[in-house]
C-alpha cells in the first residue's frame, strides 16, 4: 500500500502535477464538508421556518376573524343569493335551487363560490363566479341577503353572518343509513362547530321527518327545519324527454360509450381510513349476471367520493373497457338519471336513487369495522336493498331479484321515514328565498 503510495507521488511529480493533486484534494475535501454542513443547516432553517408558520396560523386566524367580521360590517347587504358547495362543483342542491331562481326569471344576482381556477361551460351565463377563500369572497359572502351551502362552510371558515342575512342549510344526503359526523364526531372542537351551526344557520330543508330529527340531534338542536324536500332530487320525477335526452348524452360522453349501453353504478362511502374505501370487486361476475338478469348491454361504472378523487386516479388507472371511472364527474344526480341498477356499501346517494324506483343494492364492506367507527340511523336490513357481502353473493342476488318485492320495499322504507319528495322541492325553495328575500 506504502509502495502504491510512493510511486503514485512519484508520478504526479514526474509529471509536474504534485501540488495540482494536493489543491484539487483539499478542494473536493472541503466542498464535501461545506455541502454538509449547508444541506444539515439547510434542513434546520427549514425547520425553524416550518414552526414558526405553524405557530403564526393561530394569530392568523384570529386576526381572520376580526378582519372577516370589519368587512362584513361595513359591506351593505345586496339584492343577491351566494352558493357554496363542499366539492368546489356546479352540482348538489345549491346547483338545481340556483337554476329554479334562473327559470322563474328572478332578479336576483347570483353568485356561486367556485374553488377551481376556471368554471366548467356547464354554469349558466346568469351566475357570477368568486375564487373561494378569497377578499372577494368573503364580500360576496358580506353581501348576501340568503347564502345557501350544503354543509358546513360558513361555519368552518368562521365568516360573520349579520342579523339581516339568512342562512339556508340544505345538507347532501337525506335518508343515509350511517350518522353524520356531529352524532359520532366527539371532543373540544367538533361541540365549539356544533355551537357554531345552531348560531349561524336560519334554516334547514329537510325531505323527511327523519332527516329533520337527524338535523337537530347532529348540529343543529334549535334551528327550525322546513319540509320542502331537495331540489337535487326533482332530477327523479323529471318528465321533460329533452331535457333528459340532454343530460343522457353528457354522461355518456364523459364515460364515451355508446348511448344503448345500461348503466350499473358502484359508488362507495369514504371512510376515515381511507385505504379501504375502495375494494375491487369481481366486475365481470356482476357484468354477466346483469346481462343474464335485465338482458342488453352494460357498462360497469365506478365513481368514488369527492374525498378520495386524488386516490382514484392511481386506484382506478388499469380498469377493463366494460369499467368507466366517472369519479371526476361533477353531478352525482345526473349520473344516477342514467343508472339502471347501483349498488353502494353505506353512501348517502342510494337514499336519493331509491326515489327512481330503479334496483338498488348494498354490499357489506368491512360491515362491523363501519358499525363500529360511525355507526348507522337504523338496521341496514330494514332498507329496500338487497344485501350481499361479496361478488358473489351480489351476482346470486342480482339475478333473483324481485322487481314487485323492492317496488312494495321501497314505498314501506320512504314511508316509514314520512319522506315528501315529489319533484317540486326547487319551486318550495325558490317561493322561501322569494319571502327572505322581502324581509
Amino acid at each position: 500500500m506504502i509502495k502504491k503510495a510512493l510511486n503514485f507521488i512519484e508520478k504526479k511529480m514526474v509529471e509536474g502535477k504534485f501540488f495540482q493533486w494536493i489543491f484539487t484534494m483539499l478542494q473536493k475535501a472541503v466542498t464535501s464538508v461545506l455541502y454538509a454542513v449547508y444541506t444539515v443547516c439547510g434542513k434546520v432553517v427549514s425547520l425553524v421556518f416550518r414552526i414558526f408558520k405553524m405557530i403564526f396560523l393561530y394569530p392568523d386566524k384570529g386576526l381572520a376573524v376580526l378582519a372577516r367580521r370589519h368587512l362584513a360590517k361595513k359591506t351593505p347587504v345586496e339584492n343577491q343569493i351566494m352558493f357554496l358547495t363542499f366539492q368546489g362543483d356546479y352540482t348538489c342542491n345549491p346547483k338545481y335551487i340556483a337554476e329554479e331562481l334562473i327559470r322563474e326569471n328572478t332578479d336576483y344576482k347570483l353568485i356561486w363560490d367556485v374553488k377551481t381556477n376556471y368554471p366548467t361551460s356547464d354554469y349558466p351565463l346568469e351566475l357570477r363566479f368568486v375564487k373561494h377563500n378569497t377578499y372577494e369572497f368573503y364580500k360576496q359572502l358580506a353581501a348576501s341577503k340568503v347564502i345557501i351551502e350544503n354543509t358546513n362552510i360558513v361555519e368552518r371558515l368562521f365568516a360573520y353572518k349579520k342579523k339581516d342575512q339568512y342562512l339556508l342549510q340544505t345538507w347532501h344526503g337525506s335518508l343515509g343509513i350511517k350518522r353524520l359526523d356531529g352524532d359520532v364526531v366527539m371532543g373540544f372542537r367538533w361541540k365549539q362547530l356544533a355551537k357554531k351551526c345552531q348560531n349561524t344557520v336560519d334554516l334547514l330543508l329537510s325531505n323527511s321527518d327523519f332527516e329533520s330529527e337527524v338535523f337537530r340531534t347532529a348540529y343543529w338542536k334549535d334551528v327550525p327545519a322546513v319540509m320542502v324536500g331537495h331540489a337535487r332530487n326533482d332530477i327523479f320525477f323529471l318528465k321533460d324527454q329533452e331535457k333528459i335526452a340532454k343530460i343522457r348524452r353528457k354522461v355518456y360522453r364523459f364515460l364515451d360509450i355508446p348511448e344503448d349501453t345500461h348503466l350499473f353504478l358502484f359508488a362507495p362511502t369514504h371512510r376515515d381510513d381511507v385505504d379501504e374505501s375502495y375494494q375491487p370487486l369481481d366486475y365481470f361476475e356482476i357484468k354477466e349476471a346483469l346481462e343474464e338478469r335485465f338482458g342488453g348491454r352494460w357498462q360497469i361504472v365506478i365513481r368514488l367520493h369527492n374525498r378520495l378523487k386524488k386516490e382514484s386516479k392511481s386506484w382506478l388507472n388499469l380498469l377493463p373497457s366494460y369499467v368507466s371511472d366517472a369519479t371526476f364527474y361533477e353531478d352525482m344526480q345526473e349520473l344516477l338519471l342514467c343508472t339502471d341498477v347501483g349498488l353502494t356499501d353505506y353512501s348517502s346517494w342510494i337514499f336519493d336513487f331509491v326515489l327512481s324506483g330503479k334496483p338498488g343494492f348494498i354490499i357489506e364492506l368491512g360491515l362491523e369495522d363501519y358499525k363500529n367507527s360511525r355507526g348507522f340511523y337504523y338496521p341496514i336490513d330494514s332498507t329496500p336493498f338487497p344485501i350481499a357481502r361479496d361478488s358473489r353473493e351480489l351476482a346470486a342476488k342480482i339475478r333473483s331479484f324481485d322487481a314487485d318485492k323492492y317496488a312494495k320495499d321501497k314505498d314501506t322504507f320512504l314511508a316509514a321515514r314520512g319522506c315528501m319528495e315529489d319533484g317540486h322541492a326547487s319551486e318550495r325553495i325558490a317561493a322561501k328565498i322569494d319571502e327572505l328575500m322581502k324581509k
